[in-house]
């Protein structure tokens, strides 16, 4: 018998939530990054100003891709949970 006690924090947001509002963080943040970059594009007019922002989108949009399938194609949830939770039982009996 596993015991229903051990509960997560009370307002425990869905996981599609907290994706959403890691894409609307990121489309924000990019947003301003490339604005910023295009306000200053005279240097890259000349060609001497290395594209650090491509990395950093690029880097961040295979994050939101890997939470986007975390979220979307994760068929492990429930055991995950439930493992857990035995786990925590038998550490206290």
């Amino acid at each position: 018998m596993e015991p229903k006690s051990y509960a997560r924090h009370p307002y425990h947001a869905p996981k599609k939530s907290l994706f959403f509002i890691h894409l609307i963080v990121y489309i924000v943040a990019m947003l301003i990054l490339w604005l910023v970059v295009y306000k200053t594009h005279n240097a890259r007019m000349q060609g001497d100003v290395y594209p650090w922002e491509g990395w950093f989108s690029g880097t961040w949009f295979l994050v939101l891709v890997a939470h986007f399938c975390n979220t979307f194609f994760d068929n492990n949830k429930d055991n995950q949970d439930k493992y857990y939770l035995k786990y925590l039982w038998e550490k206290e009996h």
